[in-house]
């Protein structure tokens, strides 16, 4: 790192002079001895429960959470003591940072509770990475800054799902529907879920349910579902092999033209060319909906 934290410029976009990842296994009980890191470093825990340590303060880090950790760094981890821990992990270093983003010294050591986005975009940039490498002395191609800049942008974000403060805002009647909704999709997507079967989940009448969505998401009961299912296919059109039919009947669209149709209208560009772009280095869509109302998403 040839500048402090504290210097680094500020431009438009992230700017990277180095880029490199992978995933790693360790056997039940290893550990990584006391280091100080050179450089940046996004760490994934997908398998394992972690124990790390950073200038002398313990975090612990179970399945799914998140580590950014900066240079001069003193660190170490214990890896879970019982199984294998296996993470994901992108080293990289900082020229500038985007104007609008906080101090870097006040960036967050770790997120037990990220964003469910995250695994996708650290999925995309590591099969990006493993199909042009920039290696660790090249510098990376702007289509995997841009998935760095998403990825840390998402990171730094408030984690409005996770915030009970958030979730208070919410009417309870729009919290029963978004449930069945989130249910219906992972469960059993090809039902058809009507406005009736929302509106007895929710304990409240048709009219009363649209009222509140409307106060509240300022949309009605099933634009608010047909957006969660189409919010779905934009990330199986970047991170799953599914071909177009497929990605239809996974989100509850039993007919692949009328799904293409909606998701041209919504997101303006095909199933199919949405993809293309993507395979092509554009980044992916802005949510559709607010974080508290997003479909799951698995790694």
């Amino acid at each position: 790192m040839d500048k402090p934290i504290t210097d680094l410029k500020r431009s438009d976009h992230l700017a990277l002079s180095l880029l490199y990842g992978g995933i790693v296994q360790y056997r039940a009980g290893e550990t990584l001895k006391p280091r100080v890191l050179p450089d940046w470093e996004l760490v994934l825990i997908i398998e394992g429960q972690v124990s790390y340590r950073a200038n002398g303060r313990d975090y612990p880090a179970p399945p799914g959470s998140v580590i950014l950790a900066r240079p001069g760094f003193h660190e170490s981890y214990q890896w879970d003591t019982r199984r294998k821990t296996r993470h994901a992990y992108f080293h990289f270093d900082i020229e500038a940072v985007p104007s609008g983003w906080p101090p870097p010294p006040t960036w967050p050591a770790i997120r037990t509770s990220p964003d469910p986005l995250v695994p996708a975009i650290f999925r995309n940039l590591l099969g990006r990475l493993a199909t042009s490498p920039s290696g660790p002395t090249g510098r990376p191609p702007t289509d995997q800054c841009h998935l760095v800049e998403l990825l840390i942008e998402v990171y730094l974000e408030q984690h409005v799902m996770n915030d009970p403060r958030a979730v208070q805002q919410r009417p309870e009647p729009v919290c029963h529907a978004i449930n069945l909704m989130r249910q219906t999709l992972d469960e059993s997507p090809s039902r058809s879920l009507t406005l009736g079967d929302v509106a007895s989940a929710a304990c409240v009448s048709e009219k009363h349910l649209c009222r509140l969505f409307q106060n509240s998401l300022g949309r009605s009961p099933m634009q608010t579902y047909r957006l969660m299912k189409l919010q779905l296919a934009a990330v199986l059109l970047g991170q799953s092999n599914l071909n177009v039919r497929e990605i239809a009947d996974r989100c509850g669209f039993e007919d692949q033209f009328y799904f293409s149709r909606c998701f041209a209208k919504t997101c303006g560009r095909s199933p199919t060319e949405y993809r293309k772009q993507l395979r092509a280095g554009s980044p992916p869509l802005n949510s559709l909906l607010p974080l508290d109302i997003m479909p799951r998403v698995y790694w």
